[in-house]
């Protein structure tokens, strides 16, 4: 069974289940070398997580609800590259007899490649191909324009110690001018391809090409500074607009500007100084007046009528 890292797999195993008969005991293990990992133990109805590999926790289960048809089928979510390997389904009856059957898991893993430019000169361009963590082990092939091959040197290939998954890397240099490169990688296994291209520019044909690009673009850089340099020129220029007489200094018309201001600010301090006086003068007047309303309120309260004398009853 093939899967991609990443993705979801199902490892096939069935057995025949009398009618009326309950599901006997499932043991799903990962074999390594002479030792054997428990990935899966379902027993008396339920799973048993005791002697369960962590490294499948969470990750796998049986499809209950086609336990009773026979299907014991393991289901692996979130493949890793490590899950690559043999596995046994162990089926174990209620009398007591076994059966068993193998499955081997190969996990793919695929990346797109990269095709970069190493070295370049006059003479010759350096390529490099590399495809990093594919499985299983892939081939590669470095072609030109015309799908014809630029080396027969075998690709430098390792296995990642952590990942088990292997990187393959190529080079090639250039001796004769072509304008495209591809890489093509090809997992034969999964008749997997993935390939990179790169367009190369004419320039690395000759020097003399190369040499003329530089002082062309020499020349269009000193001609546009050249036209910059003008404008700005022109724009700080000053303007005879009165006649051809030269416009009146900056600095001469600062002091005039100053003058004037300095004036019109002496003139309003006077006005008003003149209206402060004027407010000063009416409030003295108020107020003399209500101190003369109030001394008359007093003498009017001190004033007495004279007293009105009784005529005395004349003597008969």
């Amino acid at each position: 069974v093939v899967a991609f890292a990443g993705g979801n797999i199902i490892l096939p195993c069935s057995l025949n289940i009398p009618a009326n008969d309950d599901v006997p005991t499932v043991e799903w293990s990962k074999i390594v070398g002479l030792k054997t990992s428990i990935v899966f133990l379902y027993r008396d109805g339920c799973e048993t997580f005791e002697m369960k590999d962590l490294d499948f926790e969470y990750r796998t289960s049986l499809i209950m609800r086609d336990m009773k048809s026979g299907n014991v089928s393991l289901r692996i979510s979130g493949v890793k590259l490590s899950d690559n390997g043999t596995y046994r389904c162990l089926i174990i009856q209620k009398n007591g007899t076994k059966e068993e059957t193998k499955v081997e898991l190969v996990v793919a893993a695929v990346s797109d490649p990269r095709l970069s430019v190493v070295f370049a000169n006059s003479s010759g361009v350096t390529l490099e191909c590399a495809a990093l963590c594919w499985m299983p082990a892939p081939l590669m092939t470095i072609l030109d324009d015309e799908g014809n091959k630029l080396t027969d040197e075998e690709p430098k290939q390792e296995q990642d110690v952590t990942t088990r998954c292997y990187n393959t890397k190529q080079s090639v240099t250039l001796q004769e001018p072509t304008s495209r490169v591809v890489c093509r990688v090809k997992q034969p296994q999964m008749n997997h391809i993935r390939t990179a291209v790169i367009l190369l520019p004419a320039v690395w044909k000759g020097s003399n090409i190369t040499s003329t690009g530089i002082y062309v673009t020499l020349a269009i850089s000193v001609f546009f500074n050249a036209i910059f340099i003008l404008c700005l020129w022109l724009r700080k220029k000053p303007s005879n607009s009165d006649g051809g007489k030269p416009s009146q200094p900056k600095n001469e018309l600062d002091q005039t500007m100053t003058s004037d201001c300095g004036e019109t600010n002496s003139l309003l301090n006077q006005q008003s100084l003149t209206d402060n006086m004027q407010n000063c003068t009416l409030e003295e007047l108020n107020k003399e007046r209500r101190n003369a309303a109030t001394i008359q309120i007093q003498d009017t309260c001190s004033w007495k009528p004279a007293a009105c004398q009784h005529t005395q009853p004349g003597t008969s």
